[in-house]
């Protein structure tokens, strides 16, 4: 599932060290200890915490005083990328946030995540909306996608990708182009790089991970999850706060 934390899965996360550094998929804190981030904010972090040419990008915007909501060239770029990563929409809107997205749709239910349905071919059938995740092999479609943009810690702005005669009912909200830029810039910095295995997420290498591209879904009860997180936790590993969410393999991972 994709979506906000309830307060114990909150409480999991609270229990990491003070972070001072991010950098790729590792987490530096102020003990001096370093964690393998496999939780990667829900899957924001996707492609690491400083998505290439994110913060100069920024500096640029910010620079502008480009502020304001007002129009600007960076909603167009941002589809433009989005439909890059999710081919077969025809459009774009964005809204303030994925509450105010689903309200503007009339959607009758929250999105749902690709994560929890067989893969295509498998059964799948058609859904109102769903929450799109970059690099899934054979992502479902829908009447809507939800794009989870790899912005880490932003989850303030939420574009809609339609399919074709989809977009006559609403319209987007007025978002900062500082946003709309940084969002552009992270969606263009996703492509598939390598994934190499870590024993330390799969302790004694058992297949207990159903694997779908960058994403990790677990197979087992609730007890054995909550088991292998405090076993991972404990070797400065963070993965999903709950087994029905999922976890991802750091891009470029390798054992150190």
């Amino acid at each position: 599932m994709f979506g906000p934390l309830s307060p114990e899965e909150s409480a999991l996360i609270a229990r990491l060290p003070r972070i001072t550094r991010a950098r790729e998929h590792y987490l530096y804190a102020s003990d001096g200890t370093r964690w393998l981030d496999c939780w990667a904010d829900g899957g924001r972090a996707l492609m690491g915490y400083r998505p290439k040419g994110v913060s100069l990008r920024l500096k640029n915007e910010i620079a502008r005083g480009l502020y304001p909501p007002y129009p600007s060239h960076w909603e167009k770029r941002l589809e433009g990328e989005l439909l890059r990563l999710f081919p077969g929409y025809s459009g774009m809107r964005i809204f303030r946030s994925a509450e105010r997205a689903s309200a503007a749709l009339k959607l009758r239910e929250s999105p749902t995540d690709p994560l929890e349905m067989p893969p295509v071919g498998e059964g799948t059938g058609a859904v109102a909306a769903l929450w799109g995740r970059p690099l899934l092999p054979g992502h479902p479609a829908a009447d809507f996608l939800f794009p989870i943009v790899p912005l880490p810690g932003l989850s303030d702005a939420q574009p809609v990708l339609f399919r074709g005669g989809g977009e006559a009912s609403f319209t987007s909200d007025s978002l900062s182009p500082v946003i709309l830029a940084a969002l552009s810039r992270s969606s263009a910095s996703v492509k598939e790089v390598s994934r190499n295995g870590n024993p330390l997420i799969s302790p004694g290498n058992a297949d207990i991970w159903e694997k779908r591209g960058p994403y990790m879904m677990f197979r087992g009860n609730d007890g054995e999850y909550r088991a292998l997180f405090e076993t991972l936790f404990s070797r400065k590993v963070l993965i999903a706060p709950s087994g029905n969410r999922g976890s991802i393999i750091p891009i470029g991972l390798v054992r150190k």
